[in-house]
């Protein structure tokens, strides 16, 4: 299972991202355009040193990480999805996907899509922090994997 974020738009959280790849060995997959410069302090400083220990792709747009990957089981979290992230078995995927921190996944990347989960959270909220997101999902599926 690979993480993959489409579009982000804030270096700090991508740059943790990085962090959290490269302490859990969970492979990142980055979907331009980005939001930010790619040489900002920001990531740089979230990331710290890991840059270089953690396992990471990038991918020109969407279409070219489709056309790659388009025989590959792919999960989107949203919260718009209706189906909790803990209620399935995280290695059944290839991939899981989040969207960008201001709008979430696109309407026609999740419109049609079977394997729409969500993060549970309180009604009244309207979304959780991107890298912390990443980092919730991506330690569930060390835990359902009893990876220590």
């Amino acid at each position: 299972m690979e993480i993959v974020l489409y579009q982000p738009e804030i270096a700090g959280n991508v740059g943790a991202c990085i962090r959290l790849s490269a302490n859990t060995g969970i492979s990142l997959n980055i979907i331009k355009p980005y939001g930010f410069s790619f040489q900002e302090n920001k990531i740089r400083r979230a990331g710290l040193d890991y840059h270089d220990l953690a396992s990471v792709s990038t991918y020109e747009n969407w279409e070219e990480f489709i056309s790659v990957n388009n025989n590959k089981n792919i999960a989107y979290l949203s919260a718009k999805g209706t189906k909790s992230y803990w209620d399935r078995n995280l290695s059944e995927f290839d991939y899981l996907i989040f969207g960008p921190e201001s709008v979430g996944l696109p309407e026609e990347i999740i419109y049609e899509n079977k394997n729409l989960l969500t993060i549970p959270m309180d009604d009244k909220s309207r979304s959780l922090n991107l890298a912390n997101s990443v980092a919730i999902v991506g330690y569930e599926y060390l835990r359902q994997h009893n990876v220590q």
